[in-house]
């Protein structure tokens, strides 16, 4: 029977859930005495594959489909997506044990296991959002002010709110944008400020103080959509708001960016290139956009290859996961060419 000493297992997170891909997992800094060491080691990479693969999950799925399919991931399932095992700086000295364990797992698979079951997910997370904050306080409101209590609050905290950039709270901020353009949700007015800060996401938040309590509108703006949430809560939470904030842009965010997996659709396009080296790296970078079920050649002439190129999602996302891909779509009516960014 296995004696066991002492187990104290430390499993470090990467904060930065916005790395180059959010299939990625990290590094977790193991350390415990046992005298079981073997055993315990294998407990201890156990439980990193199920935090790992949750972590995973939960970034690309939104909160609702997460729940659904969270009852699915046994350890069978999950051990059908995992790539391979990285142990780094191992020691065992007596009965103490070191290291850092990183599982990595098969985007590919995670994404057909998707696919076969219709479940939506996203392949990457903006690196910033806009955070417009309107503060009424009964007599005094506050948008593009130094009185706002939240752009104080968020200024001095703000390395732990990574995911938000705030507005200048110039004079130009509130020529562009007034108070009655966020109450009406003028979406030529709101466009116009968003390109003064050059931001694709923005996320607009009117704070209604009630008596102990406040009200929150969220409005989040994502490619030409908006999507509302309200959320209530006591007074003098500001920390506990900006971390809820932080998770339900997030997830809003989701829902309106969402690669659906139910039908594909078609865009023929041309790669142009100048050589084979050329021709080959954009073959490469065409192979990982996950959203592309299949590629046809349509037809071939001198430094020219048209494809067939049937995909999930919309164009919109399909030109965002070129991009992260290096590659470029330019498009109109007559033509569509790619090459390499």
């Amino acid at each position: 029977m296995k004696i066991l000493i002492l187990v104290f297992l430390l499993i470090l997170f990467n904060k930065n859930v916005y790395s180059n891909s959010i299939f990625d997992s990290s590094f977790h800094n193991i350390e415990f005495n046992s005298e079981n060491i073997d055993d315990d080691k294998i407990q201890a990479i156990n439980k990193i594959k199920i935090t790992s693969i949750v972590f995973i999950f939960k970034n690309i799925l939104t909160e609702k489909d997460y729940s659904e399919i969270s009852n699915l991931l046994t350890n069978d399932l999950i051990n059908t997506f995992i790539k391979n095992i990285v142990i780094n700086d191992e020691k065992i000295i007596n009965n103490k044990y070191i290291s850092k364990i990183k599982i990595n797992f098969d985007k590919k698979k995670i994404i057909d296991f998707l696919r076969l079951n219709k479940i939506p997910y996203v392949e990457y997370h903006p690196n910033k959002f806009l955070l417009i904050i309107y503060e009424k306080n009964g007599l005094e409101n506050n948008l593009f002010t130094k009185n706002n209590n939240y752009y104080n609050f968020f200024n001095k905290n703000i390395k732990n709110n990574d995911l938000f950039k705030i507005p200048n709270l110039d004079i130009n901020d509130r020529f562009i944008l007034k108070e009655e353009d966020i109450i009406k949700r003028d979406l030529n007015k709101i466009n116009s400020f968003s390109k003064k800060y050059n931001s694709l996401e923005n996320i607009i938040v009117i704070a209604q103080n009630d008596k102990d309590k406040i009200t929150y509108n969220l409005i989040l703006y994502s490619n030409n959509n908006f999507l509302e949430k309200k959320l209530i809560m006591n007074k003098n939470e500001l920390d506990l708001f900006f971390s809820k904030l932080q998770k339900e842009t997030l997830n809003l965010w989701k829902q309106l960016n969402i690669i659906q997996n139910d039908t594909l659709n078609v865009l023929t396009c041309k790669i142009s290139y100048f050589n084979m080296l050329e021709l080959r790296e954009i073959r490469k970078n065409l192979n990982n956009v996950s959203i592309i079920n299949n590629l046809k050649i349509k037809k071939i002439s001198y430094k020219n290859i048209f494809y067939e190129i049937h995909y999930y999602g919309n164009n919109k996302i399909l030109f965002k996961i070129f991009e992260l891909n290096k590659l470029k779509i330019n498009r109109n009516e007559e033509k569509c060419i790619i090459r390499l960014i």
